[in-house]
């Protein structure tokens, strides 16, 4: 069930019949991919997790929350930067607001690497106000999953790249919710990426900051259009939407037991 497409009595029949109710947000970003991805990559993954997670919860889909803090990607068109504090001050109300509706669980899906210890935060903050379950994740916190999860990827014939990750999770994910048309074009500028920068570019270091990382982090804007996810020749719709539901059967199956 999606929020937004019910009526007030739908969700009333829903929060007073039996069984467990949860609410699933997903939460997005609008930056810069590479200049072969979306803008709104992050989102239209979290959409897709979250969707897979709520069906497999009985659960309800809430709008996507589409900005967060970016980082180092201001420098690229299509990027919108929030700050963080203020980020984390809507998505807490967001979410309280949620759960204050009658919800017993809920789950923030989140697949934007900038926003990721903000997210963690609310679902603490948001749990230590209202006493009831926050799940939330991160792709790359499946920890004990990983084994799995790149087994999908080695079985699609996408290796172990990120990169390659990156691009097959939204082509899945745009496949999954009905975006063909999207999908290809996807497909077309990955492949057109590719010829113009070859499939391993070489990002030019930013001189002091690879000394400046064996002690701690530096703040810093990207300096190549490639930094942030380079294109790969090698991509898979089916590997992105395998791995997808795999995460969304993982992500369910805590929330079950929380």
């Amino acid at each position: 069930m999606y929020m937004d497409n019910m009526f007030p009595d739908e969700l009333d029949r829903y929060l007073t019949g039996n069984g467990q109710k949860t609410a699933v947000i997903p939460i997005g970003s609008v930056e810069q991919h590479g200049p072969h991805l979306l803008l709104g990559t992050d989102g239209f993954i979290s959409y897709a997790l979250a969707e897979l997670t709520a069906q497999k919860l009985d659960g309800v889909l809430m709008p996507m929350l589409p900005f967060s803090w970016i980082g180092g990607l201001r420098p690229f068109a299509g990027t919108i930067d929030m700050r963080p504090f203020i980020t984390a001050e809507y998505m807490e109300q967001v979410s309280i607001g949620v759960l204050n509706q009658g919800f017993d669980k809920l789950v923030l899906v989140n697949c934007h690497g900038g926003g990721r210890e903000m997210v963690y935060s609310v679902a603490r903050r948001v749990f230590k106000k209202t006493s009831k379950p926050v799940v939330t994740e991160y792709p790359s916190r499946f920890y004990d999953a990983w084994p799995e999860i790149m087994d999908i990827w080695a079985r699609q014939g996408i290796g172990r790249d990120w990169a390659c990750f990156e691009t097959s999770k939204l082509l899945g994910a745009l496949e999954h919710i009905g975006e063909f048309d999207a999908a290809q074009k996807v497909r077309k500028n990955t492949v057109d990426a590719v010829a113009e920068f070859g499939d391993n570019v070489e990002i030019p270091p930013l001189p002091g900051l690879s000394s400046v990382y064996k002690l701690g982090e530096a703040g810093h804007d990207y300096n190549h259009e490639c930094m942030h996810v380079r294109p790969r020749a090698k991509f898979s719709a089916e590997a992105g939407i395998e791995s997808l539901d795999f995460m969304a059967e993982k992500l369910a199956e805590v929330t079950r037991s929380a």
